[in-house]
């Protein structure tokens, strides 16, 4: 049994990024449990500003709330790290959890969110919105993967409901909406058209002006279609590439993700 009186989380976290002197600070950030931001850390002389996104309660449950908004400044250069997968535990009270993100990128800023995995536990409801705002001079490269739950216990599928809203804009014209929602109680997620087979979705997306750096053919010519893995990269009006990945193994979509993500980060 659920316990009708807990009080649901309301995760708030902001972060402001300029550049001073050359490098990206962060001189404004307000945190409200269970989220919480690291300092920034430096890799040796690059003047980028890495930044881990941690959630101290260890995952979400039934109605809570978390809200990020991620700002930078002109010029400025951010990397985001989730400090581990996101949690969504069962819904025992029938409420959904509610996951937002707004990020807005001013002039020749870049913005890189490294994946991490979702994992939406047995009975879970969750939906998360992410609105991206990039200028037209700006980069942003976006990862996320989705997993069909707790594999290694058995519960795969047995979530309630997944929804996902994905939206950039770039100079505030509408490029990409991606919007994903999963029941599978209602749909058999492994028929034809749908799944066909793989659990894990990945989904990596790039903003940049130096589009032209990117050679999607001979990257397409070396994605791997092995262990299960499925891929497809497609590019979008506004300077933008859209990569997923369906897959059965989740380190073998995840390794193959990540390499990828790597390649593009190094081009742009």
């Amino acid at each position: 049994m659920g316990n009708p009186t807990r009080m649901h989380h309301n995760g708030k976290l902001d972060l402001e990024f300029e550049l001073r002197r050359g490098i990206t600070r962060m001189p404004h950030v307000y945190q409200q449990p269970p989220l919480k931001a690291s300092r920034e850390l430096y890799e040796g002389k690059d003047p980028t500003a890495t930044v881990y996104i941690m959630e101290s309660s260890g995952g979400m449950v039934s109605g809570d709330r978390n809200d990020i908004t991620i700002k930078l400044a002109p010029d400025s250069r951010v990397r985001l790290i989730q400090q581990s997968a996101m949690k969504i535990y069962p819904s025992h009270t029938g409420e959904t959890c509610f996951y937002k993100l707004d990020v807005d990128i001013e002039e020749r800023a870049r913005l890189e969110w490294m994946p991490e995995v979702i994992i939406p536990f047995v009975d879970a409801k969750f939906q998360m919105d992410t609105t991206l705002r990039v200028a037209a001079d700006s980069t942003v490269l976006w990862g996320e993967i989705i997993a069909p739950g707790r594999e290694k216990r058995g519960e795969i599928f047995d979530y309630e409901s997944f929804r996902s809203n994905f939206k950039i804009f770039v100079e505030g014209e509408l490029i990409a909406f991606d919007s994903l929602h999963f029941s599978p109680r209602e749909l058999d997620l492994g028929g034809m058209g749908v799944l066909e087979g793989a659990m894990y979705i990945g989904s990596v997306w790039l903003v940049t002006p130096n589009i032209d750096a990117v050679d999607i053919r001979a990257l397409q010519e070396t994605l791997r279609e092995e262990e299960g893995l499925q891929a497809s990269m497609t590019r979008l009006e506004g300077n933008a590439i859209h990569c997923r990945w369906l897959g059965r193994d989740q380190w073998a979509l995840q390794e193959e993700m990540k390499r990828i993500y790597a390649l593009l980060a190094k081009m742009v």
